[in-house]
This record gives C-alpha cells, structure tokens and sequence, in this order.
C-alpha cells in the first residue's frame, strides 16, 4: 500500500474515533475530539481535487475575461499545478474579474447585463466547488 496523505488522515481520524474518543469521559473533550475528526475528514476530501478546481476556476475567469475584452490575461496560463502556483495566479485573475465586473456593472446594455449575470454565476459556481464536503 502506497502511504498518502488521505490515507494518513483517515488514520488520524479512525484512531480518533475508535481509540481517542471512547476513552474521553470529559464531555468537552470528546466533542472537541469529534470536531477534530470532522475537520480532518474535510481537509482530507478538499486535499483530493484541490488543485482541479482551481485549473478549471481559472480557466473560467480566463474565459469571463476574454469577453470582456481582457485578451492577453484570457490567454495566460497556469504557471504549474502546486496548490500555491494556482492560487496566486487565481488571486491576479480574480482581481483583474473584479476590475471586469466593476466595468460591466457600470455599462448600459443587454452585452453587459449578459456578462454581469456570467461573472454572477461563475463565483456562485467557485464557491459552491470550494465548499466543505461532508
């Protein structure tokens, strides 16, 4: 068996649940062992397609930016796949989509509304992938 990181935290999260927990006769304790637990299965889960969601999220913003009329950041790149390679070229796309937005939102006409509605729906869409997953 290959040891991996979500292999480690449902054996942190096991050994919490059967061998920590049941031993805890302080109420508080135990709840805070059975948070522990839950935060770990959350991080664990968020770990497995962390770094698909931020490519396609970028991908996105690149594409909301092209129709806004931003060619040269819609035709940027991702830098690499490390987790902090892609949020820091989320964090510049999302900026430049905030600048977009403040744009769009001050333009007259059904080609911004359209776009308005777009930028609306694609940060509905990022946080909802983003959300915990119980």
């Amino acid at each position: 068996m290959k040891l991996t990181g979500e292999i480690v935290l449902e054996g942190v999260i096991d050994a919490l649940r059967d061998q920590v927990a049941p031993q805890l006769t302080d109420a508080f304790a135990a709840d805070a062992a059975r948070m522990a637990q839950s935060l770990i299965a959350i991080v664990g889960r968020a770990g497995d397609d962390a770094a698909a969601i931020r490519v396609a999220e970028n991908a996105r913003i690149r594409e909301l930016l092209g129709q806004g009329g931003l060619s040269e950041a819609a035709a940027s790149q991702d830098p690499g796949l490390k987790i902090s390679e892609l949020d820091a070229e989320n964090g510049r796309l999302r900026a430049l989509l905030v600048e977009l937005h403040a744009r769009v939102e001050a333009e007259d006409g059904a080609e911004a509304r359209a776009l308005d509605q777009a930028i609306w729906r694609a940060l509905r869409d990022f946080e909802m992938a983003r959300a915990p997953r119980g």
